[in-house]
């Protein structure tokens, strides 16, 4: 971002659909019927009356709330936190994520960082992150090339996990299968059940911990 360049800019939608983009500029640019308060804190966004499409420097932290207007962050963004009831919520690319959701679906694509999503109904899907802190009631959660610790839960949806490298893993749910993919070579602890006091081996790489009430649980090195 250029010298001046805004780097938070927060958005309160309603019920109207949000495009964020952040691309190589050094403003804000807003389009739609709202009204726009920039500040050397950055750009605040609130009023909204339709459909709205907001560009910002590439690296910006965004955040932004909608009741259920669907949200597409696409570009580079630094750390991109959402708050929405039933709109779908896709984030293509930011240094960390942070979503919370009644029952929208959530898809993510790369995350630098840290991702963290909760939603009551809607499916989740990362393409890309560090660590991960995911959970939802019913809807699947699916983690791809993950990077770091990894943290699932979901009480009937099914759960699926690929590390990058060798990481511990707790994932847990009632009815849902879980499957849990891990690097070639990798020598995983895994515990048999919460009473397990055993200590994890020298050898270990990792401790995958896994639990489901009725679902099958599958984790295997590829």
């Amino acid at each position: 971002m250029s010298d001046g360049a805004p780097t938070t800019v927060r958005i309160a939608a309603g019920s109207h659909r949000v495009e964020v983009r952040g691309a190589a500029r050094g403003d804000v640019s807003v389009k739609g019927d709202a009204r726009v308060d920039r500040s050397v804190l950055g750009v605040t966004i609130d009023e909204v009356r339709g459909r709205l499409k907001v560009t910002v420097p590439a690296g910006a932290d965004v955040l932004v709330g909608t009741s259920s207007g669907r949200i597409e962050i696409v570009g580079r963004v630094g750390h991109a936190a959402v708050v929405s009831e039933t709109g779908r919520v896709e984030v293509e690319r930011a240094s960390s994520v942070d979503i919370r959701t009644e029952t929208s679906a959530v898809e993510v694509g790369e995350v630098g960082g840290a991702c963290r999503v909760r939603s009551k109904s809607g499916r989740v899907e990362v393409a890309r992150c560090g660590a991960a802190d995911v959970a939802s009631e019913t809807g699947r959660v699916e983690l791809r090339h993950v990077d770091g610790v990894v943290d699932a839960h979901s009480v009937s949806g099914r759960i699926e996990l690929s590390l990058e490298h060798p990481h511990d893993v707790r994932a847990e749910t009632l009815t849902g299968r879980i499957e849990v993919s891990l690097p070639r070579g990798t020598v995983a602890f895994q515990p048999d059940g919460p009473e397990d006091r055993r200590l994890r081996p020298p050898d270990a790489s990792c401790t995958v911990s896994t639990r489901s009430e009725t679902g099958k649980v599958v984790v295997a090195t590829r």
